[in-house]
């Protein structure tokens, strides 16, 4: 915690008025005991009495510093405390309500009985919590808005305005869950983490078990197509958003015979330059009708090793 100039300043004087204070007490103290025509001047009794008022005024007026110091890391501490217990509580629904589409632990799953198999979009990854104030008020007012209102035929409506079952406050926790799910909530765990041990607690006890989005085996394929296919599901979470071989999200465009179609797309680039610009830059071209929702994949998300490899798969699907 730090002091401004201004307390230290402020502290320090009190401290040596109360310290004058009581040597000067000491002094009254001391001709209170002298034979009375020994007594310069005053009254010691009175004096005594004006010496305890001061001391108690600057006492005091210490005591509302040390409060003044003290009350903002009080309330940011309080902050902090409740809004752990918020996204604990988020937790607590979240693995009772969207496991079965959003995974269990954020990373998508495949919506039940969809047909052909939607994957729900992946809710834990970096693009999703925001570290600047801006972005971060803009991307809760979105997830809360999309929980409230739902999305389409797949995700229904949960807030209780638009004929959902959630009050406002249970929103906001859910909410809170996917834009700071990063933070830790639980000694080490973040609140993902802890989404996903409950769960797994929760499955282990009867709750449907979400299924897992696979893409079919390919004959001849090479081992960064196979490490790239993997990276689809997995890490990059690919068919949150887009489809590939009939499985996956459609917020993004469909990738199947995205091989063809690459080369098209900006002029003077190849299909490979293409699809690595679109990983790493996504909103330097838009395809028509989507709009710039797909997050910018750093090498923080994906090395470029793994970039060539998610590529190297791409190219096959012709």
């Amino acid at each position: 915690m730090m002091l401004s100039a201004g307390s230290m300043a402020l502290i320090i004087a009190l401290l040596l008025l109360l310290v004058l204070l009581a040597l000067y007490a000491s002094g009254v103290g001391t001709r209170a005991n002298l034979p009375v025509e020994e007594v310069p001047t005053g009254n010691p009794s009175m004096e005594r009495k004006v010496v305890a008022t001061l001391a108690m005024m600057i006492v005091t007026g210490l005591m509302f510093i040390g409060y003044s110091i003290y009350e903002p890391t009080r309330q940011v501490t309080a902050a902090d405390r409740q809004e752990n217990i918020a996204i604990e509580r988020g937790i607590e629904n979240y693995t009772a309500l969207c496991i079965g589409c959003h995974g269990i632990d954020g990373k998508g799953a495949i919506v039940p009985d969809s047909d052909p198999p939607i994957v729900a979009p992946q809710l834990n990854r970096e693009d999703m919590r925001p570290k600047d104030a801006e972005g971060f008020q803009a991307r809760y007012a979105y997830v809360n808005r999309t929980l409230h209102r739902g999305r389409g035929t797949i995700m229904p409506a949960w807030g209780r305005t638009d004929g959902g079952t959630l009050l406002d406050e249970q929103i906001h926790e859910l909410t809170l869950l996917v834009v700071k799910g990063d933070k830790v909530v639980e000694g080490t765990h973040t609140a993902w983490e802890v989404a996903r041990e409950m769960s797994r607690e929760k499955i282990a006890h009867g709750s449907p078990e979400p299924r897992v989005p696979t893409l079919a085996d390919m004959p001849n394929m090479t081992e960064d197509e196979k490490a790239g296919q993997k990276l689809m599901t997995g890490k990059g979470a690919c068919v949150g958003c887009h489809i590939v071989q009939n499985v996956g999200g459609n917020t993004g465009p469909n990738l199947n015979g995205v091989a063809q179609r690459a080369p098209e797309r900006e002029l003077g680039l190849s299909a490979e330059e293409y699809i690595r610009k679109s990983i790493r830059q996504p909103a330097s071209y838009l395809v028509s009708g989507y709009g710039a929702l797909m997050p910018a994949y750093t090498p923080a998300n994906l090395t470029d090793d793994e970039v060539s490899q998610i590529i190297a798969y791409l190219l096959t699907l012709r």
